[in-house]
């Protein structure tokens, strides 16, 4: 008959059973423990973005985010648009709604949010570039060449821009015409800088009161040389010369120098190389042809024009009595913007109004920007006489576009890419794409 074993456990096996039920209890206290960990952060299933205020806009645009799960603590929202972190504006208490502002240079693409480690995708933010304004040159009236702010205009009150993004300047007080580049370095490009006239290369030449620019196709400045009664041409590479007019301030059609000037102020060149000149003291248009053959086109004696510009048809525009006039090739005129009466009025034709509209010009798609000095505003002007204010109004500031304003506007040009160039009081300023 077979005994029964006894199994008396060994002081090994009893080490394997401890060693074995330590192990199992750490296991589950690390499961419970991952289990309560993975739910303090808010879960994905109920963090969400269900819909956006608005879908589209440039910087600083307030946009509210509805959704689940937003923190009540604001540090603890993070919120890109495409990728970009937004600011935080407010959150309301049950965390299903959260106001930001659309951060500068977003670009498009999805709004996402992340609350304790948790991120949520939402609806796609179309971004629309916003413009802003920089200060190009300038830094108080006085006469000096450097960079930035540490140049110096004395009343400039035209500008114009070549192909390579140069910027020029008439620089009434000081008897110059300044050359900024795209880095706002300042350099006297011709005139001596004393009364007088006389013709030559760059600093030889002089000018009295150098008003209105314009430049052709192939990068020749024309100058209404205003005090001197003459429209001036510098070349490219600064030779200065005398086109049309005599020194005499008289109205008088002719060829060149037997032709006459009273106070000629704003210019502007087509693409075939003529000439057309806002003659403010007889209160006529007058056109240069290439050859310096000068006719009149125009004549209000009640309009002392002040800005030129060409349409793309070869259309002249005008500023002057507070109204923007516009003038075939053949002289018909009409008024294509502005009430005839001094205001700050939005509209269309003429139901809008102008406070001092003075310079004048067009971008890429036929939209005309003028300067309106005493509102101190830019004004916009779409090719069916829609008139809106694009930016402005108060004192000087620079940064994105809808938070600048200005003071002292005088002219205005805009170069291929559609940058916007403003002479302001002293200055010069940029108002650019980002």
């Amino acid at each position: 008959m077979l005994k029964p074993v006894c199994m008396n456990p060994t002081r090994a096996n009893i080490k394997n059973s401890i060693l074995l039920i330590g192990i199992t209890i750490m296991a589950v206290l690390f499961l419970n423990g991952c289990s309560k960990s993975n739910s303090n952060p808010t879960p994905t299933s109920k963090l969400s973005i269900t819909a956006l205020s608005v879908n589209s806009g440039p910087y600083t645009t307030a946009v509210t985010l509805t959704g689940i799960g937003f923190s009540n603590t604001a540090i603890l929202n993070q919120v890109f648009f495409n990728g970009v972190a937004a600011s935080e504006l407010s959150v309301n208490s049950s965390g299903t709604s959260l106001s930001v502002a659309v951060p500068l240079a977003a670009g498009t693409g999805n709004v996402t949010i992340k609350v304790n480690g948790v991120t949520a995708t939402g609806p796609v933010f179309t971004y629309k570039p916003a413009e802003v304004v920089s200060l190009l040159a300038g830094g108080g009236a006085g006469y000096a060449d450097g960079t930035g702010s540490n140049a110096a205009f004395w009343g400039p009150s035209s500008i114009v821009t070549d192909a390579a993004g140069n910027v020029y300047v008439a620089d009434q007080q000081n008897r110059l015409i300044r050359k900024v580049t795209p880095a706002g370095v300042v350099t006297t490009f011709a005139g001596s800088g004393q009364i007088g006239y006389a013709d030559g290369q760059g600093t030889s030449a002089s000018f009295n009161k150098p008003f209105g620019l314009a430049i052709d196709g192939t990068g020749n400045i024309y100058v209404s040389d205003e005090i001197n009664n003459l429209i001036r041409k510098i070349t490219p590479t600064g030779l200065v010369s005398t086109i049309a007019g005599n020194l005499t301030s008289r109205s008088t059609d002719g060829t060149g120098t037997t032709a006459g000037f009273s106070n000629p102020t704003a210019l502007a060149v087509d693409a075939s190389g003529n000439v057309f000149v806002a003659d403010q003291g007889s209160g006529e248009i007058r056109k240069i042809t290439p050859a310096n053959v000068v006719t009149t086109i125009y004549t209000n004696n009640n309009i002392s024009p002040y800005g030129l510009a060409l349409d793309k048809s070869g259309n002249i525009y005008i500023t002057g009595n507070y109204e923007i006039l516009k003038i075939t090739q053949t002289g018909v005129a009409s008024v294509f913007a502005g009430s005839g009466n001094a205001g700050e009025v939005n509209g269309t034709g003429t139901t809008a109004s102008f406070y001092n509209a003075l310079g004048i010009a067009f971008d890429n798609s036929g939209n005309m920007f003028v300067t309106d000095q005493n509102f101190s505003a830019i004004r916009e002007i779409t090719p069916a006489q829609v008139v809106t204010t694009f930016t402005g109004s108060g004192a000087y500031s620079v940064g994105p576009l809808a938070q600048v304003t200005f003071a002292g506007l005088e002219a205005i040009t805009i170069d291929a890419s559609n940058n916007i160039y403003v002479i302001e009081s002293n200055q010069i300023e940029k108002i650019a794409f980002e």
